[in-house]
């Protein structure tokens, strides 16, 4: 309003500010726009001082429900919600975030994730980091199904630039639950290219990060190296290995189990097993050899 269209906040537009901010838990920055209108010569009735005063009540409820959680006294967390709505003080989404993190450390990850479902009903938003938390929380549980249903892929795409926008950087365990959704609905390219942002930010795959890209063949093929260089893990590559051979690839499988093979164990023997049964299928006995040697 200032800087593009030189227009000058008035009474109204302090008001609006200051009781969005209030409601929405932003309490100082409220109270900042307070202190400027009042140095501008604006006024406020106790309305809005009210409204400043009551998102801070907020925290201190939060603080507490935080500190149950992190005592592991879920049960004491959501009494504490529950007194809060009594008491007039509506929780916001730290509010939720915090008891949705306490549910997921306590093994009740699909409790929350059920909570979160019910967000529009309570009048709260989940954040970037109340997906994170939730998501991870599921798959800690191993719910990989459920990590994934839990938001709508361009949300979650959108998500991961707001977590950096507000500095909250993304881990493996996030972006393997993303790549998953899009892989899962064949949207290959944009999974692909989460996986090179993954890789780009020089966080290490897990082996889930393996098999949750192991069925996309081709664009398999140009991700493998670069992440063969970020971790050895051998049950990986045999895997992946295995998955060209299903469908005749072999001349791609058999680099790829060089690649292996140079930090080999006997542990690798399946795999070796793998390609030399493609190559005899094919009628290619002398390959098989070459393998086996």
């Amino acid at each position: 309003m200032i800087k593009d269209g030189e227009l000058l906040p008035d009474q109204v537009t302090y008001n609006n500010l200051v009781h969005m901010l209030s409601k929405h838990g932003y309490g100082d920055e409220a109270l900042e726009f307070l202190r400027e209108a009042e140095e501008r010569g604006y006024w406020f009735d106790k309305v809005g001082y009210s409204a400043i005063v009551h998102s801070f009540y907020v925290v201190i409820y939060t603080a507490v429900l935080d500190g149950y959680c992190r005592l592991g006294k879920v049960d004491h967390a959501k009494k504490m919600l529950q007194h809060m709505y009594k008491h007039g003080c509506r929780p916001n989404t730290v509010s939720y975030t915090a008891l949705l993190n306490g549910l997921c450390r306590s093994q009740n990850s699909l409790e929350a994730s059920g909570m979160m479902s019910t967000s529009e009903e309570e009048w709260w938003t989940p954040n970037a980091i109340t997906y994170s938390v939730v998501m991870h929380g599921l798959r800690r549980e191993g719910k990989l199904v459920e990590a994934c249903d839990i938001n709508d892929l361009d949300t979650a795409l959108s998500l991961l630039d707001d977590m950096y926008l507000s500095n909250k950087h993304p881990d493996t365990v996030t972006y393997t639950t993303v790549i998953n959704a899009l892989g899962k609905n064949g949207r290959i390219q944009e999974a692909t290219e989460v996986m090179k942002k993954l890789l780009s930010k020089g966080l290490d795959p897990t082996p889930v990060t393996y098999r949750t890209i192991i069925h996309w063949v081709d664009e398999l093929l140009q991700l493998l190296e670069k992440m063969f260089l970020r971790q050895n893990c051998k049950t990986a590559y045999n895997q992946v290995i295995e998955k060209p051979c299903s469908f005749g690839n072999l001349e791609e499988a058999d680099k790829l189990l060089g690649k292996v093979l140079r930090t080999a164990s006997r542990v690798d023997a399946k795999t070796c097993h793998s390609l030399m049964d493609g190559y005899l299928r094919k009628g290619n006995p002398l390959s098989a050899y070459k393998v086996a040697c």
